[in-house]
């Protein structure tokens, strides 16, 4: 049937088979109050589901460290843990109001969440009164309550005993609908039988269900499985998610172990290549991103690339990257030079003199370059003020020089053209200048030389 298994998934399909279920199921959450029951728990009490649920079991069952409920235990607080409970496992007989007995099997089935706590608890309750050899009604008492049938027949007031089911096949089944059911009405908090689930609530019970699948699978696996799943997170190309996840397996192997010393090993190379990964991740964002931002992850590029070679001195995965970093750092400097200079390269100090019979302004440059990239041939601007603040004169001209990546250099005897005659006529109260572009040093006129 085309898109079955969509189909069955859907809420309304699976109210329709829980409600076909001959057995009566009764589903609790973690407080041991009814959140849910079949048409088959309607009938075993003779009482309508919305009467029954939000009630504790014990209201229903009336059952207390395997005596008869005579009224201990308060109705509206749960037993004392480790005391007393309300979910006998086994064969018991229910008396119910009006004089009725009902002879029944009842099993119990906990469900916990990833991290093993209790969720839920399903009580599944076979009604056997009319197999039962010489099972006949019995005297109503005022309460309904269970009592065992005998000693033998007791189940501890301790812990959940679970009966396994002889077909397994049809357990394997009915316990597969059943957890299904439970998960969706978890996942999307139904109180009331036939709710209707929208679609974001039937994508966030499927979101539900296939990650608990996953927790599942994952506490199934054997050390040798969680060493292969590891394993496959080194290949090539890899994302720094699928390593993170190769990394979760290793964790959960024993180390008494037999593969312990190779998981050990193995977490090793996983951490490496994680760090290379984000490492490439940050040089591609960097590339494309503008220069105040694209630096800074640079940067941070560059610091991974750094630990890693501190460890592995001959790594050629580290060295490529370290490549990409700086071939990416001098894409963002062609693109925005100004920008670049700006964010990148700071004018430490200047001074200047008067050359030319006065007439020439003459200026040395100290320059800090702090991105990975040399540079040269860079553009820079003055302007001179007078003592009023009124702007004299502008001088404008190229330091032809090459400035080292992480490095500091001097560029002298600059000459920045004509001042005009009143600039070198008055005093001058203040001269700024700033660096305006710069080119690469493999494009500068100056390469191959130094200063």
């Amino acid at each position: 049937m085309p898109h079955f298994d969509a189909r069955w998934q859907r809420s309304e399909t699976l109210l329709a088979i829980f409600d076909q279920i001959s057995d009566a199921v009764f589903f609790y959450d973690k407080t041991l109050h009814l959140v849910q029951v079949n048409k088959s728990g309607e009938q075993l009490f003779a009482m309508p589901a919305k009467g029954m649920i939000g009630k504790a079991c014990w209201e229903l069952f009336a059952f207390a460290a395997g005596e008869p409920h005579q009224g201990g235990v308060a109705e509206d607080a749960p037993p004392e843990a480790g005391q007393a409970w309300c979910l006998p496992t086994g064969i018991v007989r229910l008396r119910m109001d009006f004089g009725r007995e009902r002879r029944v099997i009842i099993r119990t089935m906990e469900l916990l969440d990833q991290d093993g706590a209790l969720e839920a608890v399903v009580a599944i309750v076979t009604d056997i009164t009319d197999r039962a050899a010489g099972a006949g009604p019995h005297p109503s008492e005022p309460h309904p309550r269970v009592e065992p049938v005998s000693s033998a027949e007791r189940a501890p007031a301790h812990k959940y005993h679970p009966v396994v089911m002889r077909n397994r096949r049809v357990a394997a089944v009915c316990g597969a609908v059943l957890l299904m059911f439970v998960l969706v009405l978890i996942a999307n908090k139904a109180a009331a039988p036939g709710r209707q689930l929208t679609p974001e609530q039937r994508r966030q019970a499927a979101a539900d269900i296939e990650k608990r699948e996953a927790v599942a699978k994952f506490n199934a696996m054997t050390p040798a499985q969680h060493m292969e799943r590891a394993r496959l997170a080194l290949r090539a190309g890899a994302t720094t998610d699928v390593i993170m996840d190769g990394l979760r397996h290793l964790k959960v192997i024993p180390p008494s172990a037999p593969e312990a010393a190779r998981a050990r090993a193995l977490q090793k190379d996983l951490v490496k290549a994680g760090n290379l990964a984000g490492a490439q991740t940050l040089i591609d964002a960097g590339a494309n991103s503008d220069v105040r931002d694209g630096m800074e992850k640079l940067q941070r590029a560059n610091g991974i690339l750094d630990a890693v070679t501190r460890q592995y001195p001959d790594d050629k995965g580290a060295r490529q990257l370290s490549r990409a970093a700086q071939t990416a750092a001098e894409q963002l400097a062609v693109r925005y030079p100004q920008d670049f200079a700006a964010a990148e390269i700071t004018l430490v100090d200047f001074k200047w003199e008067k050359g030319g019979f006065g007439t020439v302004m003459m200026a040395n440059f100290t320059v800090r370059n702090n991105s990975p990239v040399d540079v040269a041939d860079l553009k820079i601007r003055c302007e001179h003020y007078a003592e009023s603040g009124v702007v004299l004169e502008e001088n404008a001209a190229t330091a032809f020089g090459i400035v080292k990546a992480q490095a500091t250099t001097r560029i002298p005897n600059v000459n920045m053209g004509f001042l005009n005659a009143q600039a070198a006529n008055t005093r001058n109260a203040k001269t700024n200048c700033e660096i305006t572009s710069l080119k690469l040093a493999s494009d500068s006129q100056a390469f191959g030389s130094s200063r």
